[in-house]
């Protein structure tokens, strides 16, 4: 039995069936054919982009007017002084900054906006000083703001928990936005801020806000990423490309992959430098291809094709903002705004400080992306336990649109491996295609005289359904396992569930979808027999809940094992993203709790291996 349920039916296959299923729903960047409404086009881009940021925020949170506070300085040199600040990105997030600011002061000057990116160092790093450093000298302004997670704000070193204000209904990017953009509100508002002559530059995440920030906010005239983002299609077939959630948030290419954020650059004079043997991501010979290529189209139909740069980094090649980058860099500033002196660094060795001595400090009480989704749980109030079900076809319609639940009916099947039989028990495997895109591989195991069918899913697929077949065949059922999107055979990493809901997906409404056709299979196989779901592990004893509430029809029980007693315990303990993905799908908690679940599954007899029966039997 055991090596019945090991076996592998559908190998390399799957992994090409979810590409090919992301491929399908990811878009590419197309120069339009008319450019006499660009600046419209662009504006309602920007706009479809910003209103997935801040879905379930408060209206008008992004134009608040910055508040920030200067703490403290230091005085490295008679040309220039840094000046620590601090400001409020999100409300109760305070984000600690350091301001480069020249000596001699007696007209606008140019600023630039100097994000930090995945350093711990923060913006204590040698690399970032002495591009601070060197734009002071050059009697530039220069803001160099912490990044979350990073430096002083360590406690929110875990980025994905931004996916746990995901689940509350509030897109956890808005935090990471409203970070830097407050950032560069605080540069504008300074007196000597040219705010025509406004630049933004920075490596990896640095390089990630510079893209998304630049995209999104006109203000930033001169754009100058490093080695910081690539199109979502270009890294399927590139883990080391993937990133972080915040990098692919829920439905970011429903509006516009990094390809069309890059357009949005056009027309600004822009710089887009990555390195050929970059030990982190986003290669040279990628990037060339899938985000400079596409765009030089229309900065050449604008007028503007000399304002598109590329720069390969070879020395060292590797992951840096080091002397060579910067060097282009400051090429790229005496361009454009007429800087006298070299383009080397001038001195900044003997000026860097160390993290310690350039510390700005934070309230106690700053929040973090934990505390801000601990905040959001606690307006749900208590729920009673066993509310009255009211107007549950609804209840069930809403349920399917937050799953955005596809429509999945088993299309065809074929059978790898011939029938075996073996101590009386018939073993067939099957391969079930659900809809035009997926093969879930099946087994089923009978006696002759089976009556009922227990069809068992879980976090370990069909390998890890031993323990539960035995039983429900001395039971006399018929037993059918199967895999589902993320176990057994079908596994897949994390950041393919990011990029599923990056692209407009849920993986917990594919689970559910693929669930439900394999029930549906099961009553037209063997009509007439009851249907009993097993599903085992934190994933699919949702996923299995989430089957028996859309259609309680389908099932005359379920069992589970390891079933949350709340979803909010996600946010509680708290669960990592990287542990249970599918779980963090977005509003989900804000409307539904397991224990409204268990109401929606009514008649279905209800049970946790755990914990016993959910609820009383309907005599």
């Amino acid at each position: 039995m055991q090596r019945a349920l090991t076996a592998r039916l559908v190998g390399r296959q799957a992994d090409r069936e979810l590409k090919n299923y992301l491929t399908a729903h990811l878009p590419r960047w197309q120069t339009p054919a008319s450019l006499t409404d660009w600046p419209a086009r662009a504006a309602h881009l920007r706009q479809a982009v910003l209103d997935r940021f801040f879905r379930g925020h408060d209206p008008g949170l992004l134009d608040l007017e910055p508040r920030w506070e200067f703490v403290g300085e230091l005085r490295p040199s008679p040309l220039y002084r840094v000046r620590k600040l601090r400001y409020e990105g999100y409300p109760g997030m305070w984000i600690p900054a350091l301001l480069y600011e020249p000596t001699e002061l007696s007209q606008p000057v140019p600023a630039v906006l100097n994000p930090n990116g995945h350093h711990a160092g923060g913006k204590a790093m040698d690399y970032k000083q002495a591009r601070c450093i060197n734009l002071a000298k050059r009697g530039l302004l220069a803001l160099s703001p912490e990044f979350i997670g990073m430096g002083e704000l360590r406690a929110d070193v875990e980025h994905n928990r931004l996916a746990h204000l995901d689940l509350m209904g509030a897109a956890g990017v808005a935090v990471f936005y409203l970070a830097i953009k407050r950032g560069l509100d605080v540069l504008l508002a300074h007196p000597a801020t040219d705010a025509d002559r406004v630049v933004m530059t920075g490596l990896s995440g640095g390089g990630w806000q510079t893209a998304v920030l630049a995209a999104l906010d006109p203000r930033i005239g001169y754009v100058v990423p490093v080695a910081g983002h690539s199109p979502v299609w270009q890294r399927l077939h590139h883990p080391g490309d993937m990133g972080d959630v915040e990098q692919v948030p829920s439905d970011l290419c429903t509006a516009a992959d990094y390809d069309a954020l890059t357009a949005l650059f056009a027309p600004r004079p822009t710089l887009l430098i990555y390195n050929h043997d970059d030990d982190c991501c986003f290669r040279t010979h990628r990037t060339r291809r899938s985000v400079y290529q596409p765009v030089k189209p229309l900065f050449a139909r604008l007028g503007v094709a000399a304002d598109l740069g590329f720069h390969d980094n070879r020395d060292p090649g590797t992951h840096n903002y080091g002397a060579d980058n910067r060097t282009q860099f400051y090429r790229f500033l005496h361009r454009y705004f007429g800087l006298e002196g070299p383009v080397t660094d001038l001195p900044w060795e003997a000026e860097v400080y160390s993290e310690q001595e350039l510390r700005v400090g934070l309230p106690s009480d700053n929040a973090t992306l934990l505390s801000l989704s601990q905040q959001l749980a606690g307006r749900l109030g208590p729920r009673n336990p066993s509310p009255p079900i009211r107007g549950a076809k609804g209840r069930r319609r809403r349920l399917a649109q937050i799953l955005h639940l596809p429509t999945l009916e088993v299309t065809g099947v074929r059978q790898p491996r011939a029938a075996a039989v073996r101590g009386g028990v018939t073993m067939r495997q099957h391969v079930l295609t659900v809809g035009s895109c997926w093969s879930l591989p099946v087994t089923e195991l009978a006696t002759p005289a089976a009556v009922g069918t227990a069809v068992l899913v879980g976090d370990g697929g069909r390998a890890a359904a031993g323990p539960r077949a035995l039983p429900a065949l001395l039971a006399g059922q018929r037993v059918v396992a199967a895999d589902l999107l993320g176990s057994g055979e079908l596994y897949t990493t994390w950041q393919f569930h990011m990029l599923l809901a990056g692209a407009g997906q849920r993986p917990l409404g594919i689970q559910v979808g693929q669930l439900l056709a394999v029930l549906r299979w099961c009553h037209e196989q063997f009509p007439d027999q009851p249907v009993h779901l097993h599903a085992a592990g934190q994933i699919s004893a949702v996923v299995g809940l989430i089957a028996a509430a859309l259609a309680p029809g389908d099932l005359h029980s379920l069992t589970t094992e390891g079933l949350l007693d709340s979803l909010r315990r996600l946010i509680d303990w708290p669960v990592p993203y990287a542990n249970a993905a599918p779980l963090f799908c977005f509003g989900l908690l804000a409307e539904f709790d397991i224990d409204d679940l268990v109401d929606l599954s009514t008649p279905v007899v209800l049970a946790d291996a755990g914990r016993g029966p959910l609820r009383p039997r309907v005599q």
